[in-house]
């Protein structure tokens, strides 16, 4: 009887054990997990990226396509195996050699024409000399490189976009930090302003605008949060990875930037021509060139070569098996089509050089307006922290005079809106700075990623 109250008592004392430890699960806080690190939204734009992908994946393509071109000037083996039902027998009677003694001719039966007539034929065919196939080789082979050129150049903007957003995050949670730290101090001040009101120290109107102030700053967060869920489900769309931690988290904010000045413009500049989209305007224009020069060769004289090894129970007067091996030389004296085909392809090239030279100017306009970007913002950025340290000390100063019945309620109000757009534009400052230099590099051809 003790024994089975001890196992009663023992299992009660684990179900409450229990209980109490799921209650501790529940009632802890859980840990908050900061927002992911740039380098992880790159790594995983890198796979995941529907551009990228798509790159790669005609980037494999025109591989393909560079080996099919290769492909047509190896020898080819061609096996055929014939089997014709003939209606009537085709044969024949021919002397082998010449008369016997007696007169006697004789002779062989020869089959001509069986009715079940069966054939096998191997042949190998090899081109010797086809102008057309080796520059469509050559155009092949700088359609590859483009692509893979592209396909890099894909990877950089990729790249920018989540910079950009991922600071545009950062930025946007800081300002919903900024703007729940305003609306804690605007609470405390309507409470403030109530006491007073109700001891008759301070008017109806001054408690108005404290409470006007929190439904503000309630705006501001909610502007701040409607930010970044967006920015956020823009993130994910780009990298396919789901940012984590909340906007509360302190742990994601900006680094301190020490406003130092970028090297010289001529110095960015003069990297042009290495970029990715330069490189792939410029294999376009190499492979443009060299299909015109293949529409124009396809006039041009091909010899080739085959050889055919044929087995046949229809050896007629022959003998089975048999080769033959034969040079074939083509030549296309009249062809109005190829004629006007290779005058398109020229006009085609014409135009790729155009694509090339615009893609270099376009790319040192790039670098030309990222640079200045960088310059204005960091001028920004310093404005931005010497106006916020002014508007902080300007709000402490009227707080300190509204106690003392030196100022009014709503020279705290402005200066209480004034540190917080100063705030906000410091915040936004260093998001610009930071992506300002971010696309800078990336501009230049320098991968975030490898940092």
């Amino acid at each position: 009887m003790i024994s089975k109250k001890k196992g009663l008592f023992c299992s009660l004392m684990t179900d409450q054990s229990i209980i109490y430890f799921l209650g501790l699960f529940f009632i802890l806080p859980f840990p908050a997990y900061a927002l992911q690190s740039l380098a992880d939204f790159l790594h995983h734009a890198t796979q995941h990226n529907f551009d990228n992908r798509e790159a790669r994946a005609t980037a494999v393509q025109r591989e393909h396509e560079a080996s099919q071109a290769w492909a047509r000037l190896l020898p080819s083996v061609t096996a055929q195996a014939d089997y014709i039902r003939n209606q009537y027998l085709g044969e024949a009677i021919i002397p082998t050699g010449a008369p016997a003694a007696g007169g006697a001719l004789p002779t062989r039966n020869v089959i001509i024409t069986p009715v079940d007539q069966r054939d096998a034929s191997f042949t190998a065919a090899l081109t010797l000399i086809d102008v057309a196939a080796w520059n469509n080789i050559g155009a092949a082979g700088a359609n590859r490189e483009a692509q893979k050129a592209r396909a890099a150049a894909t990877m950089l903007e990729v790249q920018k976009m989540v910079a950009q957003n991922y600071y545009q995050i950062i930025g946007a949670g800081a300002v919903g930090r900024a703007a729940r730290r305003t609306l804690t101090a605007a609470q405390d001040n309507s409470r403030f302003i109530e006491t007073r009101v109700n001891a008759g120290l301070a008017e109806e109107l001054d408690l108005k605008r404290a409470l006007a102030e929190v439904e503000r700053d309630r705006q501001a967060i909610e502007d701040a949060d409607y930010a970044t869920t967006t920015l956020r489900r823009s993130l994910e769309t780009l990298s396919g990875l789901v940012p984590e931690g909340d906007a509360l988290d302190d742990s994601t904010a900006l680094p301190m930037d020490d406003l130092r000045n970028e090297q010289p413009l001529a110095q960015w500049i003069s990297v042009v021509d290495s970029l990715p989209s330069v490189r792939a305007a410029s294999y376009d224009k190499r492979a443009a060139k060299l299909t015109a020069a293949a529409s124009q060769s396809a006039l041009y004289p091909t010899v080739s070569t085959q050889a055919t090894e044929r087995a046949t129970d229809a050896t007629g007067f022959g003998q089975s098996p048999s080769y033959a091996i034969e040079v074939l030389a083509s030549w296309k004296l009249l062809d109005v089509s190829s004629f006007q085909a290779s005058r398109a392809q020229r006009s085609i090239a014409e135009a790729s050089s155009v694509r090339y030279d615009r893609a270099r100017e376009t790319a040192a306009q790039t670098l030309f307006d990222d640079w200045h970007h960088v310059s204005t913002q960091i001028e920004k950025s310093r404005a931005a922290r010497s106006s916020l340290d002014a508007s902080r000390l300007a709000l402490s100063v009227a707080r300190e005079k509204y106690a003392s019945g030196k100022a009014t309620l709503l020279d705290v109000v402005q200066a209480e809106r004034d540190a917080f757009s100063a705030e906000v534009t410091d915040i936004q400052a260093e998001a610009d700075l930071a992506s300002a230099r971010a696309s800078l590099r990336l501009s230049a051809g320098h991968s975030l990623e490898a940092k």
